[in-house]
């Protein structure tokens, strides 16, 4: 059975996540295709006809017949897959179970209310090309939920370096990644000055080297020890 990697990426923050967990995972070798956003190739008939029928990034082809989409799914088949390096996702069942409860929280309280609020701004429309359909009205609803959510998760980084304690995990990755260009661009409003621990938290995100390795999209190909 042919189980060659292909990698569509891109610059945005989906492909960033998975991005940044090839490179903090390592044990992997990928092909890369980058697809062109801004000219919205990831639309087009030919990329949704013979990658992703949603149109959506990243995806990741293995063999020839098989796609893969959804970040999530994405990474927990490269963690699996992977030759050697420590799982991250976790070493035992309550690790896993730990990592996936805490991406889960981050997913739906914080990280994808942040994305709707971004795509509900009206000067998307012309990005969006007709993809999506803003709702302003939704916007402060959004933004007061968010502040809620991470006032509660400040309290809950209270003594930890990572969401998992000190285990740096996929819950991490997931978390900083899709947040990481809302946060610089559009939503600096999420690092409040009075949320210290959050604002402690991604300063040492943003200081892993990884993390900075994993902004620019990959070459052709990737290949990690």
């Amino acid at each position: 059975m042919d189980t060659t990697l292909t990698l569509y990426d891109a610059p945005a923050p989906n492909p960033y996540v998975v991005r940044l967990f090839i490179l903090e995972r390592g044990g992997l070798d990928i092909d890369v295709n980058s697809i062109d956003i801004m000219k919205l190739e990831n639309r087009r008939l030919e990329y949704r006809t013979k990658v992703n029928p949603r149109g959506e990034l990243p995806a990741l082809r293995i063999g020839n017949d098989f796609t893969l989409t959804e970040i999530t799914a994405i990474c927990e088949y490269l963690d699996e897959v992977a030759t050697g390096g420590k799982s991250l996702f976790g070493e035992t069942a309550l690790e896993r179970a730990e990592t996936r409860m805490w991406l889960r929280r981050m997913d739906l309280e914080i990280a994808q209310p942040l994305i709707a609020w971004f795509r509900n701004d009206p000067a998307t429309i012309d990005f969006y090309k007709g993809n999506r359909i803003p709702c302003p009205k939704a916007r402060v609803t959004q933004k007061v939920m968010i502040n809620q959510f991470l006032n509660l998760l400040d309290d809950e980084l209270e003594g930890k370096t990572y969401l998992c304690g000190d285990r740096f995990s996929a819950a991490d990755i997931h978390f900083y990644g899709l947040m990481k260009q809302m946060v610089e661009q559009v939503a600096p409003w999420v690092l409040s000055p009075g949320r210290l621990n959050v604002e402690a938290y991604w300063k040492r995100m943003g200081e892993r080297e990884k993390s900075k390795a994993a902004v620019a999209p990959f070459d052709s190909r990737v290949t990690l020890a």
